[in-house]
């Protein structure tokens, strides 16, 4: 086996168990890695959030009716789950065509789909009674629990579920294409943590067409393409005007959420400055669900016109803030697929903390509105 030789390896591995395997088995042999670059990785994050939002907006329309046994919310979560639990599976594959690829569908579309803050947003109508339904306190609690329960427990068997699927999707892959194109890539130096894609090896930076692969070419040119058509809608269709806003504004949650989630595997440089009870959390994924979650807050009272009463553009603006930028910078998918991978106990720490933290923000932003509010207007 010459020097100049590419192997394949496993993904899941990281860089230096992979280098220490292989120089075992063929002393001297270089390994080739592949880069992602960071062009393609943002133009496919901006696509995949677009098709994120109208999935979720479309969703939640489609379960809203007079009489469902469960709440439309449930459906976004389930699905954006799913989809992550197999792309977590398939991620070798996806690795394969284009490491903007994997970045896309996983931060990008299942990230945009679910959402964390409209989850807690649910959990506070439930406990505050914001429909003035005519039962107890004690009905309002358990109402809040009920939605905290099934939107946990559904996530995480949801990403269980998708786990499953993924496996026989790669065994079936490696049974039709392994003859010819193996399951497993080249080793990469870019993608090593499980949810992220560090643009730490673009190099050649965002201009160097001549090595961009097909899929980041296709990602690009949907980016670009997403973004001028809901620039379009917004001027020329005035129906749908507030979920074009939206398909604008998510990308930018979507693309600072990734920007966060470089904390994730960073524990040794932020144990410095944070207190010991959050070294080794998901800190990128902990801040942009605290995060969102404290700007759907305000956003939730200023739509109710307590502060002022809302315009008719005033409440285009709000509802695709609320659904675009705070509905993709917050996500459920990647938060349940952290809590699988973690050990029990720093798992229910941190969805401890992060469900207190938001609902903290909630309670203290409008929770307060609406044990005080004497005055009631209509919502945007």
């Amino acid at each position: 086996m010459s020097s100049s030789e590419v192997v394949s390896v496993p993904v899941e591995e990281p860089l230096e168990v992979v280098e220490e395997q292989y120089e075992e088995q063929a002393p001297g042999l270089s390994l080739k890695p592949v880069y992602a670059f960071v062009g393609p990785v943002i133009l496919g994050l901006v696509f995949f959030s677009m098709i994120g939002v109208l999935v979720r907006v479309h969703l939640n329309r489609l379960f809203t009716y007079a009489g469902a046994p469960v709440y439309s919310l449930i459906w976004v979560q389930l699905l954006g789950c799913f989809i992550m639990g197999m792309s977590m599976r398939l991620k070798g594959v996806l690795l394969s065509y284009s490491p903007a690829l994997n970045t896309g569908i996983t931060t990008g579309l299942c990230g945009s789909i679910t959402t964390f803050s409209s989850w807690q947003l649910l959990l506070l109508q439930q406990f505050f009674n914001t429909t003035r339904s005519d039962h107890s306190q004690f009905r309002n609690f358990l109402g809040g629990m009920s939605v905290l329960a099934t939107t946990l427990g559904c996530s995480v068997a949801a990403i269980r579920l998708g786990q499953m699927i993924g496996d026989e999707l790669r065994i079936a892959f490696n049974y039709f294409l392994a003859r010819s194109t193996p399951a497993e890539i080249q080793v990469t130096k870019v993608e090593t943590a499980m949810f992220t894609t560090e643009p730490t090896g673009h190099r050649d930076g965002w201009l160097a067409w001549d090595k961009w692969a097909k899929f980041d070419i296709a990602l690009a040119a949907g980016g670009v393409a997403g973004a001028i058509a809901s620039t379009v809608a917004v001027a020329l269709a005035p129906r749908t005007r507030s979920v074009s806003i939206a398909l604008l504004f998510g990308p930018l949650g979507t693309i600072l959420r990734w920007q966060l989630a470089s904390l994730n595997t960073q524990p040794r440089q932020n144990s410095r400055y944070l207190p010991r009870v959050l070294v080794g959390l998901p800190l990128g994924t902990l801040i942009a669900n605290v995060l969102g979650s404290a700007i759907l807050s305000i956003i939730y009272i200023l739509q109710t016109g307590a502060v002022v009463r809302p315009s008719a553009a005033s409440c285009y603006v709000l509802a695709a803030v609320s659904d675009g930028f705070c509905g993709c910078l917050t996500t459920i998918s990647t938060f349940a697929a952290e809590i699988t991978t973690m050990r029990s106990r720093p798992s229910m720490l941190y969805a401890g903390i992060s469900i207190v933290v938001a609902q903290a923000f909630f309670i203290l932003i409008s929770g307060i509105y609406f044990k005080t509010a004497t005055v009631d207007y209509d919502t945007c």
